[in-house]
């Protein structure tokens, strides 16, 4: 009731918030000395904080208090270019001459957002548009159409999922929500569900440690969850969804500029059910838990008020689900449920009136409540995760934004209570940390040759002073270098800590048959990252082409490891003796083979050993290759679009546990490579798109996923070994209504 009483006030408070000032809209496209547009490039106005790109015809727009307005264009790691625009006439088209040195800069192909060979660090960015080519209802299924992160189920009966980044567990990747780390803690198993698809604005994901101001826990780097801002979105939007596997969801945005241009609102509304007891391989296990989630977020942005700019958003999230068998065996009884709450505040406040271009000061804070109750088998888990985070940045920019410093101290809090089995392992941590950077990023000119300014480079140093492990320093170096503006290399370097959450980060092995052993004392984790790239971006019988290849590998110093193989009659969590080598390569090209149709390829390798019990072995359960091919064709007036993505599976390495003689014999087996398949039609009109699609459309299912099934009990039940899909072809038909 009290949470019901805040939404009520904070709403009607930020509703009534008004002034008499006039918005002046700038609609403006934004084009080369050709006649070309420019796109995917962020504007702002008035050094607001509020940024919006334009879109594929170089067209933006945006609202100024007064005139005239100044124009900041931003192309990423600092390369800012300035224009000043008298009235709403002169801005409706702005040409390169207008803006110091634009002409210099090549930013005109549709794949520009994607990977940008101008910024120092090594980044991916996936836009809307990308969301857009599948269903794509959360954010566990945003990622089908790029090569660099890949989503499986970590076991066949909670539904949990999990990121693969770099040949890392999704662990081991920093998340940030709007730029604020999040989603660290006991609700991490369901983390990938609980941000449907139609809130993203756009997903970055930055490869290798190059980043220590939001902390030293990535190791594979940062994924930052950039959400749909009030200002920019729909005023009012409705999805709905449907599959033929009996899962519907709902997704309506209300969102408000107010009478002061400054102040914007919105209010994100998402619920989703899933019906049908789902048994394809007639196990009498479902295939995909029974589910419900309500989801709703608020937030309120001030941007362009004077030297402030401010924004607070509210989360909560309910998610609940039974899985486990079908018909319950009286004599033999297995479900599995759990229940998933998240209640979250996140807000931030910048000063940017210094007499100095360039200078800012800012904090951000959040405070998070997780909830995870569950009960898999006889194994009874509940958890309640307090979490407190406080960060103040101070940002410096000098000669053009070629050197750019921040620095800054955060504070972070936690108190843990879990009890599993009816044993308490709780926790209280308190983490205050201080960190730098400085970056060096030059404006890259095909006339200048100087090495001094085609050599970008970032050093961030973090250090942490954790109450319960000591103090963490984790150092990070990032170096490109611009062989032309459209070809760069890059290196990078970092080290990193993280605090483990041995039950939830390891969910799959406890809702097994086997006891778990804990080492009593588990360290934080420990790693160094280091990191080779090279994009470049050219033209093939004049149609656009880019290249990327990576080259990443991660080494341990120290990493929690989860033995199954040692001691059949137990699974082992305990501190890692010896070394863990994680290395990882990605090829990858996008092509537009004709006007308007897409080819992307790509193609993954990993390799992962660990020394366990004293041998040196691979991973199992994450393939060694993976390939993917991804098509997009929209038809020249813009009404229809046509997305296929197919990818092909490497070999992986399984457990298989058999009674033989009375005794458990445990055997590594090696399954088969396989193909999915996914496709999608859309049919679009001027505010309303339907889509109807496909997906796992070769039917490919894992056929035994379950071990030991008929006796859960035993210590043979084994859900963990899950190295393909679980559920055969599946389709689906949605709308998206922009209705204001």
């Amino acid at each position: 009731m009290k949470l019901n009483y805040f939404w009520i006030l904070f709403i009607l408070f930020t509703y009534n918030i008004t002034t008499a000032q006039t918005p002046k809209p700038i609609l403006s496209q934004l084009i080369d000395q050709t006649g070309t547009p420019i796109i995917a490039v962020w504007v702002s106005v008035n050094h607001s904080a509020l940024k919006v790109q334009t879109d594929e015809n170089g067209m933006f727009e945006l609202n100024t208090t007064s005139w005239p307005a100044h124009l900041d264009i931003d192309l990423g790691d600092g390369e800012v270019v300035h224009v000043d625009v008298a009235d709403a006439a002169s801005a409706k088209v702005i040409t390169a001459t207008k803006i110091h040195k634009l002409d210099e800069f090549v930013i005109k192909d549709k794949v520009t957002r994607e990977l940008n060979t101008l910024q120092t660090r090594n980044v991916e960015t996936i836009t809307k548009k990308e969301f857009q080519k599948a269903a794509c209802c959360r954010l566990s299924e945003s990622f089908d159409n790029t090569g660099s992160v890949s989503v499986s189920e970590t076991d066949a009966v909670t539904g949990a999922k999990e990121m693969e980044i770099l040949g890392l567990r999704g662990i081991y990747s920093l998340i940030t929500l709007d730029n604020t780390p999040d989603f660290g803690g006991i609700n991490y198993p369901f983390a990938l569900d609980m941000i449907p698809g139609t809130w993203l604005n756009e997903v970055a994901i930055s490869k290798g440690i190059s980043n220590a101001i939001n902390g030293s826990n990535g190791f594979s780097g940062q994924v930052n969850i950039g959400l749909k801002n009030p200002f920019e979105d729909q005023p009012l939007f409705v999805n709905m969804y449907g599959n033929t596997m009996g899962r519907y969801e709902a997704n309506v945005h209300i969102n408000k500029v107010l009478p002061n241009p400054a102040f914007a609102t919105g209010l994100y509304l998402h619920a989703s059910k899933n019906f049908n007891k789902i048994d394809d391989n007639h196990d009498n296990y479902m295939d995909t838990p029974l589910s419900s989630q309500l989801n709703a977020l608020y937030k309120f942005r001030i941007d362009g008020l004077g030297p402030w700019e401010s924004g607070l958003s509210v989360q909560f999230v309910k998610d609940e689900r039974t899985a486990g068998q079908k018909v319950v065996n009286a004599e033999n009884p297995y479900t599995a449920t759990s229940d998933a709450q998240r209640f979250t505040i996140n807000g931030n406040t910048g000063f940017v009136g210094f007499n100095k271009e360039g200078r800012s000061v800012g904090v951000k804070y959040q405070y998070t409540n997780n909830q995870l109750d569950a009960a898999y088998g006889v194994l009874n888990y509940n958890g309640n995760q307090n979490r407190g985070y406080f960060q103040a940045l101070y940002e410096d920019r000098f000669a053009d934004a070629k050197h750019i410093i921040y620095a800054g101290a955060s504070l972070l809090t936690e108190n843990l209570k879990q009890k599993i089995a009816g044993v308490d392992f709780n926790r209280n941590e308190l983490v205050p940390g201080v960190y730098a950077e400085y970056a060096y990023n030059p404006q890259v000119t095909e006339a200048d040759k100087r090495f001094s300014e085609r050599f970008g480079v970032v050093a961030t140093i973090r250090g942490d002073f954790h109450n319960i492990y000591g103090t963490q320093i984790a150092p990070a170096l990032t170096a490109k270098y611009n062989i032309t503006m459209d070809m760069v290399l890059r290196a990078n370097v970092g080290k990193g800590y993280r605090t483990p959450y041995f039950f939830t980060d390891n969910i799959s092995s406890f809702v097994n048959g086997r006891p778990i052993q804990i080492e009593q004392n588990l360290n934080a984790e420990e790693a160094i990252n280091y990191g080779l790239s090279y994009t470049i971006k050219s033209k093939i019988a004049r149609r656009n082409f880019t290249l990327n290849a990576d080259l990443y590998q991660t080494q341990f110093q120290n990493q929690i490891i989860v033995d199954q193989e040692t001691n059949s009659s137990l699974v082992s969590v305990s501190n890692l003796d010896g070394q863990s080598i994680t290395t990882s390569a990605l090829l990858s090209t996008t092509y537009e083979v004709i006007s308007d149709l897409t080819l992307k390829l790509a193609y993954k390798w990993n390799h992962i050993e660990y020394d366990q019990a004293g041998v040196r072995i691979n991973k199992m359960l994450i393939p060694k290759n993976r390939a993917l091919m991804a098509l997009h064709y929209t038809t020249p007036n813009k009404k229809w679009e046509f997305s296929n993505t197919t990818t092909w599976i490497g070999q992986q390495d399984y457990l298989e546990r058999q009674l033989i003689d009375n005794q458990v014999i445990q055997t590594r087996k090696t399954a088969n490579s396989f193909v999915t398949t996914n496709a999608q039609v859309t049919k679009k009109w001027d505010k309303f798109d339907i889509y109807v699609g496909g997906e796992n459309l070769t039917n490919h299912t894992q056929k035994n996923p379950i071990q030991a099934g008929s006796t859960p009990q035993s210590d043979l039940f084994d859900v963990s070994q899950v190295y393909a899909p679980l559920m055969g072809i599946r389709g689906y038909v949605g709308f998206r209504w922009n209705i204001l």
